[in-house]
């Protein structure tokens, strides 16, 4: 699973090899739970094509290799960062602070929720389901069952014996 950040400031090539620009946003269609496409920055200051879609793109490693690069609309990641959160019963569940995305067909498995800073050191963060929110203009209304909840929080793994590899 990647989350959001891990495509930031990734280097962008052509198919020549060529750096276009780097990695700036991500294109989203939250309906469909998938990635559409990638906002670079490019080093041309006046080019419109700042946009890779999906189906134009060859590989996803350390950097990005892509057939072509387009003018590109839509809904950017950036637009719904910071966004709240509320359930069905008006009470704030938190606001978004990054998406969990399948590494093998790119769609979004789901939204990591933060409530604030002591919150998030005392309970961790929170992850719930795309499937489970509808998009407003100034929020995201969450449907699903308030007694399931995921929690991200921090762990000690040298406790369970676990050897680091480099």
């Amino acid at each position: 699973m990647f989350k959001t950040r891990d495509f930031y400031l990734k280097s962008v090539y052509n198919i020549n090899g060529k750096k276009i620009g780097l990695v700036d946003d991500i294109y989203i269609d939250f309906y469909l739970a998938k990635v559409k496409g990638f906002k670079i920055s490019n080093k041309s200051l006046f080019s419109k094509n700042n946009y890779i879609a999906m189906e134009n793109i060859i590989e996803i490693g350390e950097d990005i290799i892509v057939n072509d690069t387009e003018k590109g609309i839509g809904l950017s990641f950036k637009e719904i960062k910071d966004m709240e959160i509320i359930d069905t019963s008006n009470n704030l569940k938190g606001i978004v602070e990054d998406l969990i995305i399948d590494i093998n067909d790119y769609s979004i498995k789901g939204i990591i929720v933060t409530s604030g800073i002591i919150d998030k050191m005392i309970k961790g963060k929170e992850v719930i389901l795309l499937n489970k929110c509808i998009l407003g203009e100034k929020y995201i209304l969450y449907i699903g069952n308030m007694s399931i909840s995921f929690k991200s929080m921090p762990h000690n793994m040298e406790a369970k014996n676990a050897v680091k590899k480099a």
